[in-house]
């Protein structure tokens, strides 16, 4: 079976694996990358043959629709195969012949478009679309071409620009005004009358300008006119904006994956400079921006035929091509500048995937102009968020909901029982604020979520579980001292004995035990393998000295879980263990740490020879660094939530929007980017909560959620002290206009949101290591 009869003819039946594989394989035998340096100048600047062979491949039929000989295939298809084609910079006019040309002909479903598809089809038609109106704006422009009638059929005359390789075009699309309606020609493309001149690119390739100057047409060479011809080429300019980001994500991920390689080889003072900690975090901000533009991308494509009206498929266009471009400017970028002075000769080939990202970047819009046309288009319309009644589970199972089901149940009583005044409070609550509302869990059943049914929890699954946390932060419901449920329950479940189960479970459940976690230390926060806390056996007790700090609340607690250290001859990780201590305990003092917003969220806590019962030991001896590391890895997901970003999100928009701040261009550009990071953080965030769904464990890559959410955050709460002007330092709510906006809570507590759970910095450790394979200092 040849690669052409094993691509299927729908897109239900796409098999993207084979698709990609079988792309792959070609690009590998017959485009390697550095045939383009002899391909620079050349008129055409591609391989002929190689085109010759894509055709008989079926990839210029892939979008042709099967009326008109082709495979009918939807965009996922040719963006699997463009994407490939990025990771060899392959010059071939598969984007704009194969993309552009042959997404207007199919939809104008014309006798005369479909004969010309079928050429295309075959490849014996090669047709660019000279589009572009305007020099340097990516826009139609349609008055920049004009069609008159005359007995012989039909005169062009006008102008249309930056059209890529048309010097190999067998044929032209030329979109004009055939009097006050839009209408699209098909010119062979030796017509006379056409005159061109043209540019040289960074790539090798060139665009024309075309000049049409009476050019005499039959009038069988009008393709259609009307609403049908404006909506085929709006359309298809969107599905190729598509497509060129699917190229430049091949082509950004391969330029990243030689520049990794380089790391990991080149020596510098004595070592690879892979090791060295600023070009590791420089490759994983890298890597995060190559994973969401993944995900965006994948987004798009899939999407594109479901999307319910044209503004959406000019969203997921735009979200695309701006996430691509940015992507690959700023990959192609620092891979020159992390191959040092080789990166900038021609015999690297980083500089082929740069100059290739150039003109591809600009193509069809670059990122800027993408963002900007975001920002016209604005929001799409939010979907109206229902609820209807659902019935609880007769038999308390909650799992035998359909997901749904079990969303609208949370939904509607988080709505009715939650107080309306502790919605989206500004600090963390004490225990004495939010005692009633957890109480009011503890008598529903649903204080431990994630607790198996036999010890008094909900029994979630992980999907139903993912739904409860969303419900919770979509209504603003405020976080309570919950560490016992969500950090000592599963850790005496999994580790416990019997014995210790049916003792400390139901005093976490109740309330009646609350606990705060004793992990950092002055000297071990992001670092926590090497705290120095010990705890030494004396009879039946331990004896704990030692100190620990960023203790949450540790003022409210009764109880603390903690790691220490029991052995220290063991190498760091392996010599710690976990015991849980009452706070009552003599030798034990507390003290809050004051903030930066004036409260006092953290604790120091000291232990003066804190005499701890042997049976408080949870596990095996010197086992706690390892279940330490589990109880953290489902935490990151939670901490990536896009949740607040949204938030933040919304409140900068609403004191915008009074404050009169759409009207500054500067203030626009800015909002604009950072709702794309949000709307990119939604996307990559759904990647996990899938897996989450299908009970697959999470890995370091997940490290990654955590670093984007944020970052943004952090980034928003500047954006919105900066539009409060001379308001800016207000601790209560500041003036916009019609409105009051509390945001300082915002800006403090996007302080430690890059701390906390890990420092950012030791994310991205954990990226370099456990995802990039970067070597160790």
């Amino acid at each position: 079976m040849n690669q052409k009869e094993a691509i299927p003819t729908d897109d239900s039946a796409l098999d993207e694996s084979v698709l990609r594989d079988s792309a792959a394989a070609f690009c590998a035998k017959s485009a390697p990358v550095n045939r383009l340096r002899k391909l620079r100048g050349k008129d055409p600047a591609y391989s002929t043959d190689l085109w010759s062979e894509m055709a008989e491949l079926g990839w210029t039929g892939m979008l042709v629709p099967e009326r008109a000989g082709g495979l009918g295939l939807g965009l996922r298809a040719l963006a699997v195969i463009l994407e490939e084609l990025g990771r060899v910079a392959a010059p071939e006019p598969l984007l704009e012949f194969a993309g552009l040309s042959a997404l207007v002909l199919g939809d104008l479903e014309t006798d005369a478009a479909d004969a010309l598809s079928g050429q295309v089809a075959e490849g014996s038609a090669l047709v660019a679309t000279a589009w572009q109106g305007l020099p340097r704006d990516p826009q139609i422009e349609w008055s920049s071409a004009n069609l008159r009638e005359n007995a012989a059929g039909l005169v062009l005359n006008g102008a249309k620009f930056a059209v890529a390789h048309a010097s190999s075009a067998t044929h032209l699309l030329v979109p004009a005004l055939l009097g006050e309606a839009p209408a699209i020609v098909a010119i062979a493309a030796g017509t006379a009358g056409i005159t061109r001149s043209t540019l040289a690119l960074s790539d090798g390739s060139k665009l024309t300008h075309f000049v049409f100057e009476n050019v005499q047409l039959p009038a069988s060479a009008l393709l259609a006119s009307g609403p049908l011809a404006e909506a085929a080429i709006d359309r298809a300019l969107d599905g190729t904006a598509i497509l060129a980001a699917s190229y430049l994500h091949g082509l950004s991920r391969e330029a990243f994956d030689i520049t990794l390689k380089y790391l990991k080889t080149r020596q510098q003072f004595g070592k690879q400079i892979g090791a060295f900690q600023a070009l590791q975090h420089r490759a994983v901000n890298l890597h995060i921006n190559s994973e969401l533009c993944a995900e965006v991308v994948k987004e798009a494509t899939t999407g594109w035929a479901q999307a319910t009206s044209r503004a959406d498929q000019m969203r997921l266009a735009s979200r695309a091509k701006y996430r691509a471009g940015e992507t690959a400017r700023l990959i192609t970028r620092d891979a020159v500048q992390m191959h040092g002075g080789i990166g900038f000769t021609d015999d690297c080939d980083v500089g082929l995937y740069l100059n290739r990202a150039l003109a591809i970047g600009a193509a069809f819009g670059n990122a800027a102009w993408h963002a900007r046309r975001l920002a016209k288009l604005g929001d799409a319309k939010a979907a109206v968020e229902t609820t209807r009644a659902v019935a609880d589970p007769a038999d308390g199972d909650w799992n035998s909901l359909t997901d749904e089901d079990f969303r609208m149940v949370v939904r509607n009583w988080f709505e009715r029982e939650y107080p309306a005044e502790m919605r989206y409070p500004s600090r963390r609550l004490r225990w004495a604020e939010s005692r009633d509302w957890y109480m009011k869990l503890v008598a529903r059943g649903w204080a431990a979520p994630g607790w198996p049914r036999e010890y008094g929890g909900m029994g979630l699954t992980p999907a139903k579980l993912l739904v409860f946390m969303e419900e919770q932060e979509r209504w603003g419901v405020a976080r309570t001292p919950d560490m016992g449920i969500i950090m000592v329950g599963p850790l005496l479940i999994k580790h416990g004995t019997e014995e210790q189960r049916a003792f400390w479970l139901p005093k976490c459940l109740s309330g009646e035990y609350i606990w705060c976690q004793g992990y950092s230390e002055p000297n071990a926060g992001s670092d926590l393998a090497s705290l120095r806390m010990e705890a030494v056996v004396d009879g039946e007790d331990f004896v704990v000295n030692g100190q620990k700090i960023w203790t949450t609340l540790a003022q409210d607690a009764s109880h603390i879980f903690l790691l220490v250290r029991t052995d220290k001859t063991a190498k760091k990780q392996a010599g710690i263990s976990f015991l849980l201590a009452d706070m009552k305990s003599p030798g034990i003092t507390v003290r809050p740490i004051r903030n930066l917003a004036g409260h006092e969220e953290f604790c120091e806590v000291f232990f003066d020879n804190v005499r701890v019962p042997r049976k408080n030991m949870v596990g095996e001896p010197n086992k706690g660094w390892t279940m330490a590391k589990a109880l953290l890895s489902f935490e990151r997901i939670f901490l990536g939530s896009p949740k607040q970003c949204q938030n933040a999100l919304k409140r900068l928009n609403d004191a915008a929007t009074h404050a009169g701040l759409f009207k500054d261009p500067g203030f626009v550009e800015r909002y604009t980017k950072l709702k794309l990071d949000v709307q990119d953080l939604e996307t990559l965030y759904a990647r996990y909560a899938a897996m989450v769904k299908r009970g697959e464990t999470l890995g370091p890559d997940v490290s990654m959620l955590k670093i984007w959410a944020t970052e943004t955050f952090a980034a928003l709460s500047e954006l919105v002290l900066e539009a409060a002007g001379a308001q800016g330092a207000v601790l209560d709510k500041a003036n916009f206009g019609e409105v009051d906006v509390e945001f300082m809570s915002m800006f403090y507590n996007a302080r430690p949101a890059t701390i906390y759970g890990g420092s950012n910095e030791i994310q991205r450790n954990i990226v370099a290591k456990g995802v990039l394979d970067l070597p160790d200092a």
